[in-house]
């Protein structure tokens, strides 16, 4: 860590931004920004107390002060080391310093964990945090040593374009959540100098010093023999635009792939037909999209990925495991998915109903809704958990009823909700787990929505918390389910 100087930290984050005006920012990030589309909303940053995520925060408090009172701090400790408590007092301090607001959190289990189980774990605190406080938008300090040290890590991992673009200046996820990177065009050399000359400090994580994890490994083992044979300007611009370079070949690909996969619904056979005669980039992106979109991706490994590709290029029919029960059955039209949840994957389309009425599923279950006052008796029961959400659920309902509908359909992958209690939207996918719903059940289970298509309820499932009933409610809807 540096000496800090006696300077309050907006000052340092004015002589940050010196050094690094808004210009310094990646284009593409600073075209995002600059859109009337997204003008006008929250900002989070995530910040670790390290040289990058500090230098970030006082750049983006610096160059967007009508942002300062939108900005959200977002801090998570790993609990990996003894003294990483002292890395969440110091951003909260810096924080408070700033005027800027704060959340935080500490892994329940400590000690070593894997780069992946640490990451899932922080991107839940910082999804959860975001969708308590509506924001879209979460800023991270990448800078442009991390790409070098990523292609080299996706490309031990035989990584495409899709793998070795990242970390993307503006990356957005399916669920409309936006990562911003605007410091990848400087080093972390930069960084730390431009620290070091404002006299503002940091925390280094002492883990950074240990080879545990791979990343680290190639920082202190293979970074610096490159450097020794490559001018090190060559190593940090080439690999910049490389990255750049199989972005853009990612996006080209991708919009093709987009156009020949159509809207092909989960469940439904992969048809050979859509992509005959496209080249094999497509064919392959297409098997991923299915695979994934069918939750399939992390049943095969990367020769089973190569076998499969290679029997769809060549259209052998074949049988291969998906995992127990299941199955991948290729023919000279589709590649299926059979046993298992496919099984009970459910094509139905929506039903519609009002308020009071009764639906009839596909499956031979029945969804009734009954209209209800709210009263002691029943606000008593809500509040000792006298409902048994495997079967029943109450949501509240506005005073014009006559006006409300709602709709029951399959579950989706992408579906998440804020279940009741909850800090944060999950996806039902892991609510599923958590509760122990069986795969096959869960293709048959009926989600219930509101009119823009928004979840609300599952059986066996709390329902949503925005609907939850409250001694403001004047009436309410009990949904119950009734499995055949």
């Amino acid at each position: 860590m540096s000496k800090s100087l006696p300077k309050p930290w907006p000052k340092l984050a004015a002589h940050v931004g010196e050094t690094f005006p808004i210009a310094r920012l990646h284009p593409q990030v600073r075209g995002w920004l600059d859109s009337a589309a997204n003008a006008d909303e929250p900002w989070a940053v995530a910040v670790s107390g390290g040289a990058d995520s500090v230098g970030l925060l006082l750049l983006l408090w610096t160059h967007f002060p009508k942002k300062r009172k939108k900005l959200l701090m977002l801090h998570f400790d790993h609990a990996t080391r003894p003294d990483s408590a002292a890395d969440a007092k110091f951003v909260e301090k810096l924080a408070k310093d700033l005027g800027v607001r704060f959340a935080t959190a500490r892994r329940t289990s400590t000690g070593p964990a894997s780069e992946g189980v640490l990451r899932e774990a922080r991107l839940k605190f910082f999804r959860e945090q975001m969708a308590a406080q509506k924001i879209r938008v979460i800023f991270t300090g990448h800078q442009r040593d991390d790409i070098a040290e990523t292609m080299l890590m996706r490309i031990a991992r035989g990584s495409g374009a899709a793998g070795l673009c990242v970390p993307r200046p503006v990356q957005d996820f399916a669920d409309r959540i936006f990562v911003l990177r605007p410091l990848l065009d400087i080093s972390r050399r930069e960084l730390r100098a431009a620290l070091q000359s404002a006299g503002a400090a940091w925390h280094e994580d002492s883990s950074n010093a240990e080879d545990l994890y791979l990343r680290n490994r190639i920082r202190k083992q293979v970074i610096p023999v490159l450097r020794s044979v490559l001018d090190p300007r060559d190593l940090d611009t080439g690999a910049a635009r490389s990255r750049a370079a199989l972005q853009d070949d990612d996006d080209a690909l991708s919009a093709i792939t987009n156009v020949a996969y159509g809207d092909l619904p989960p469940g439904e056979p992969l048809p050979l037909a859509r992509f005959e005669g496209q080249p094999p980039a497509i064919w392959r992106r297409a098997m991923w999209r299915w695979l994934n979109q069918n939750g399939l991706k992390e049943n095969l490994n990367a020769n089973a990925i190569d076998v499969l590709l290679a029997a769809l290029l060549n259209r052998e029919p074949g049988r291969w495991s998906a995992g127990p029960g299941r199955w991948l059955v290729l023919n000279e039209s589709a590649l299926s998915l059979v046993g298992g949840e496919a099984s009970a994957i459910s094509t139905w389309g929506p039903i519609i109903f009002k308020p009071g009425a009764t639906v009839n599923l596909p499956n031979g279950a029945r969804l009734t809704s009954r209209l209800a006052a709210v009263d002691k008796k029943l606000l008593a029961a809500l509040q000792r958990g006298k409902v048994n959400p495997s079967v029943t659920a109450w949501l509240a309902l506005p005073k014009k009823i006559e006006k409300v509908s709602f709709h029951a359909r399959p579950w989706q992958p992408g579906d998440r909700y804020r279940p009741l209690g909850a800090p944060g939207t999950r996806k039902l996918q892991d609510l599923f787990t958590d509760k122990k719903i069986p795969i096959k059940e869960r293709r048959m289970l009926p989600v219930v929505c509101n009119e823009d298509d928004e979840p609300l309820w599952v059986p066996g499932l709390p329902p949503a918390h925005v609907l939850r009933v409250t001694a403001a409610t004047p009436s309410a809807l009990e949904l119950t389910y009734c499995p055949r």
